[in-house]
């Protein structure tokens, strides 16, 4: 890949310079892809869009560079699968969700009522009796009637 950019470079008679200037890829950058020295590079993303840009201006195949690219040097991102986590599943939570709050707080309120209910008619000391009047007091009422 390095070589058949600067070879590309050299057919046309061009210099690093004149391609910075061009291309907006400062000259050392330019010299790693000419070297494959990728290490000296910002990261793969750069890599990647440099060697397009490079190769596009000096009338290469800029997606195909990229490709090889990717086939030489990129390895595939592996994603381990561990139980549970596979896809269709979901995960389980680890901490309770609305549903679980919602409930709760009826409850809550549920046995808040029955409470206030049980107490309301037990307040300020006062009996619920019958007041009946004392039976000399109903003798006397029924003699006087009579």
């Amino acid at each position: 890949m390095g070589a058949s950019l600067r070879e590309a470079r050299r057919a046309l008679g061009v210099d690093i310079t004149e391609v910075e200037a061009d291309t907006k890829i400062r000259g050392k950058y330019l010299r790693a892809l000419e070297n494959e020295e990728w290490d000296l590079l910002p990261g793969p993303t750069f890599v990647k869009s440099f060697l397009r840009t490079y190769a596009d201006h000096l009338g290469l195949d800029g997606r195909l560079l990229v490709e090889e690219f990717k086939v030489r040097y990129e390895r595939p991102q592996v994603i381990p699968i561990t139980p549970g986590t596979q896809s269709g599943q979901r995960e389980r939570r680890r901490y309770p969700g609305p549903r679980f709050w919602l409930i709760a707080g009826l409850v809550a309120l549920l046995i808040l009522g029955l409470v206030v209910l049980g107490t309301s008619g037990r307040g300020s000391g006062s009996k619920k009796t019958s007041e009946a009047a004392p039976a000399h007091h109903v003798a006397l009422a029924v003699a006087r009637s009579a």
